[in-house]
């Protein structure tokens, strides 16, 4: 009787710990909708309603296109550190029984710059790219290898890192943070640190791009 017992715990072990992550994971993506509840009565702060909104919000995808396979849960918006900010739930059903929920928020930043992203292993691969395994983050711009080299000497790595390392997308129109709800613990100090990044990215992804007030060489006269 006993190698039964045996075999029948080796065999219910995947199910098991897939079940406990499962409610871990519901149990974050519930207390992050309290907290956006409590954040929507703040001054500036409001829900956002699709029927009321014209849909849902949907500014996460410039940034992070595969995401719109995804399912709009909870929103709100309002302003932190001084910029516009919205905070989202969405969710996504994986396989049959488990359900997948990702926390975004997004910073409207007009003019803040050229293009910068950092992906993580998850999100690189929804992009069908692969890197290795030991470093954290693939960089992307238009001077990979100066700004690679420029980030991992910086402390945003390890800043990304303490509040569950996101995915990162800095463009022309604003800043935009990925996580899985997974790797979301306090949901209030998580926002008060993303809006202290917001400028560190903007002047990180300046860094590699042209100088706009550089003119170009007049052309010299043929001998």
């Amino acid at each position: 009787m006993f190698p039964w017992i045996v075999w029948s715990v080796i065999l219910l072990a995947p199910f098991i710990v897939g079940a406990t992550f499962a409610v871990r994971t519901a149990r974050q993506a519930s207390k992050a909708d309290r907290v956006m509840r409590v954040l929507a009565e703040c001054p500036g702060w409001r829900r956002l309603v699709p029927a009321r909104d014209g849909g849902p919000w949907n500014g996460y995808a410039g940034h992070f296109p595969w995401m719109t396979r995804t399912r709009y849960g909870t929103a709100v918006a309002g302003p932190l550190d001084e910029h516009p900010a919205t905070v989202a739930r969405f969710w996504e059903p994986v396989g049959r029984r488990d359900v997948r929920h990702w926390l975004v928020v997004c910073f409207d930043v007009p003019d803040s710059g050229p293009m910068l992203r950092l992906e993580r292993h998850w999100s690189a691969a929804e992009l069908g790219l692969r890197f290795p395994g030991d470093i954290p983050y693939l960089v992307m711009s238009d001077d990979r290898e100066a700004m690679t080299e420029r980030f991992y000497a910086s402390d945003l790595p390890e800043r990304l890192a303490r509040f569950g390392g996101p995915a990162v997308s800095h463009a022309t129109f604003g800043v935009c943070f990925l996580f899985p709800m997974s790797s979301v613990v306090d949901l209030g100090g998580l926002l008060d640190e993303l809006a202290a990044m917001v400028p560190d990215l903007a002047a990180m992804a300046r860094f590699a791009a042209p100088s706009a007030t550089e003119e170009p060489e007049e052309p010299q006269d043929a001998p």
